[in-house]
């Protein structure tokens, strides 16, 4: 019991004793026991009342973090809500970081600063088998400029088994590697790989229901039926802009998606995942009253990782294929030359592929083994093609195929801090595009 508690407690008893004699050592009179009768009861109330005071002062102090695991696939820190006992679980991220653009293109910006993401879990612990899981996102620290606040995800899990499981709400699409795990201390680089940018539209999370588990402790599978993405959103950057991030969402068409992870061995893992379905929701558009094609969109990606000692290889592949693109261009092209009231020119390609393999060592663990800190060097090649294949009568941008060199440090000074720096020497095959050294920091908890 605690200092303060004991002294509470002390002074009460002296206040109620003090009239009845507290000086004499026994009771002499059947008042005075009576007396002494009541100070023992209010004693114990007193005791019982301190006790629940502990208590709540106990549930108000969070805890100290245990260390962080990832669990059914998501980050480790947006999986603290798993390893409860019950109740709710808090955890979070943040992340920013400065940009010096160097370069070949004299248009292509000016140096930046940001506060990228700021985050919080919260999750809450209904039983062992009941969990809801969510997670906030304050993007670029203020809605007066370009920022925003979202639900990134918001799940309602059902766990029967180790093999099956149902999960609904607003899901994170299990598809490459940053979608789920996108907490800054588990991937290198300052900036997320291109490729799980425009091709798997990272943070991409839909309404939909599911189901997931592990069979035999080595294959992980998920198999989620969510809304389709929106093809109005469709460019010649990628499919970026058709996430409909569960917000009034258009769901005249289902998509499908499934994904399958086999350890191979503890530290070597390969999956894949695919997702189709139809994204043209049978929807006019607003300014020109057409009614967008069915846009069948098919996304496929096949991925690698291996943790060899000191080493960290990692290798991703990504193909999207898009049906009904020559409408959709001409219809797209009409809607944006009637909002900007001169002729534009939307040009969606019916194929889009990307890829990036990376390497990285742990320079640190080498020079210190089993210290808490790590440095890793690394290296990552990414190429991106979202005008790979495109509908006759238009012309490919040749500028959004891209090849992406990127060297870089990862330091921790803690498992949970992590500091970057990296270089983006970015080629396009149409035109110039400037380099970018890039600083930045990150944390979870």
């Amino acid at each position: 019991m605690s200092s303060w508690k004991s002294m509470t407690l002390i002074a009460l008893l002296w206040l109620i004793a003090s009239p009845a004699g507290a000086g004499d050592l026994a009771p002499r009179t059947d008042r005075e026991r009576s007396q002494q009768d009541e100070i023992g009861e209010l004693k114990r109330k007193l005791d019982v009342v301190l006790d629940r005071l502990d208590e709540v002062e106990t549930g108000m102090v969070i805890p100290k973090d245990k260390e962080l695991k990832s669990a059914y696939g998501l980050g480790p820190a947006a999986s603290k809500v798993y390893g409860a006992s019950q109740g709710i679980s808090i955890g979070g991220y943040a992340e920013g970081f400065y940009s010096n653009v160097i370069g070949d293109a004299a248009g292509d910006g000016n140096n930046t600063a940001d506060l990228v993401r700021t985050v919080l879990y919260f999750g809450y612990k209904f039983n062992d088998s009941i969990i809801f899981n969510t997670e906030l996102e304050f993007e670029h620290a203020s809605t007066d400029k370009s920022g925003s606040v979202s639900v990134e995800f918001a799940t309602l899990d059902y766990l029967i088994s180790d093999e099956f499981n149902v999960r609904g709400g607003l899901m994170l699409i299990p598809m490459g590697f940053i979608n789920e795990i996108h907490e800054p201390p588990f991937y290198f680089g300052t900036q997320r790989p291109e490729p799980e940018q425009s091709i798997i539209p990272t943070t991409w999370r839909e309404n939909g229901v599911g189901i997931f588990g592990t069979m035999q402790e080595k294959l992980h599978y998920k198999l989620y039926v969510v809304n389709s993405l929106d093809a109005a959103g469709f460019t010649s950057s990628g499919v970026r802009g058709g996430r409909q991030k569960g917000s009034k969402v258009k769901a005249e068409d289902l998509s499908f998606i499934a994904r399958l992870d086999l350890d191979v061995t503890p530290d070597f893992l390969i999956g894949g995942s695919i997702m189709t379905g139809n994204a043209g929701h049978d929807q006019v558009l607003a300014l020109t009253g057409a009614k967008l094609p069915h846009v069948k969109t098919r996304i496929v990606e096949v991925h690698s990782q291996l943790n060899c000692g000191l080493w960290q290889l990692r290798a991703l592949a990504t193909h999207a294929s898009l049906g009904d693109t020559g409408k959709l261009s001409n219809l797209l092209s009409a809607e944006a030359t009637a909002a900007a009231g001169a002729p534009r020119t939307v040009v969606v390609a019916s194929e889009m592929v990307g890829g990036y393999g990376e390497v990285g060592f742990d320079f640190w663990q080498w020079m210190f083994p089993n210290s808490e800190k790590s440095l890793s060097p690394f290296l990552r090649f990414e190429f991106v093609d979202t005008q790979s294949d495109i509908a006759g009568g238009f012309t490919r941008d040749r500028s959004k195929r891209k090849r992406i060199i990127v060297p870089g440090l990862h330091f921790k000074p803690h498992p949970q801090v992590v500091l970057k720096m990296d270089y983006r020497n970015i080629h396009t095959y149409g035109g110039n595009a400037a380099d970018e050294l890039n600083v930045g920091f990150g944390l979870v908890f």
